[in-house]
């Protein structure tokens, strides 16, 4: 439990876009309210735990987006899809965009460690497309979308990011109305565009 809330602080550090150099085990110590002490029992240093937190992270969405996302009919598996994609962007913006963290702080990690989180990132990113390309094909199965290419695939994979980034701030409520409308619209842009 503690060393999640480690990994939350730093998580949100990265996605605020911190200089690397102001995460430290003594800030986070003191976002978590605990001891530097603790922060030590659980990371040799900050490189560590930096590390450790963005594997953490992208191991559980690369769990959920590869085995957990549920998949029923097309339009509400749509739906939810966007809004999960939304809520990614949201709590950490480079997972959908890997190369925002490799350019601003691959270059303070290991070589090794900035390789395996740059493959993962690539993964995740991959495995986000690879639902997405489900989802479509049961548009397919259902006759509401008619054989998707993977050049209009990717168009359309490329456009929700693309309209999520000008919609997905910090502070916004993906579950207000003005979030659900937005959503819908997204939905059925999608659709036509396919169409």
């Amino acid at each position: 439990m503690r060393k999640e809330s480690i990994y939350t602080e730093v998580l949100n550090m990265l996605n605020d876009r911190v200089d690397y150099k102001s995460i430290t085990l003594a800030e986070v110590a003191r976002r978590c309210d605990m001891g530097k002490s603790t922060i030590y029992e659980y990371f040799k240093s900050k490189d560590e735990m930096i590390y450790s937190s963005i594997l953490y992270y992208l191991n559980n969405m690369i769990k959920f987006f590869a085995g957990n996302f549920e998949i029923n009919s097309f339009r509400p598996s749509l739906k939810t899809y966007i809004k999960a994609v939304a809520i990614t962007m949201k709590a950490n913006y480079w997972m959908v965009y890997p190369w925002t963290f490799i350019d601003n702080y691959a270059g303070f990690l290991s070589e090794s460690d900035a390789k395996s989180i740059d493959e993962l990132l690539n993964k995740s990113r991959d495995i986000i497309y690879t639902l997405f390309s489900t989802i479509l094909q049961r548009g397919e199965d259902e006759g509401i979308l008619f054989k998707i290419d993977e050049t209009r695939s990717r168009f359309a994979f490329n456009g929700i990011l693309s309209s999520l980034t000008e919609f997905v701030t910090p502070d916004i409520d993906l579950d207000s109305v003005s979030s659900k409308a937005y959503i819908e619209e997204l939905c059925s842009c999608v659709v036509k565009e396919l169409n």
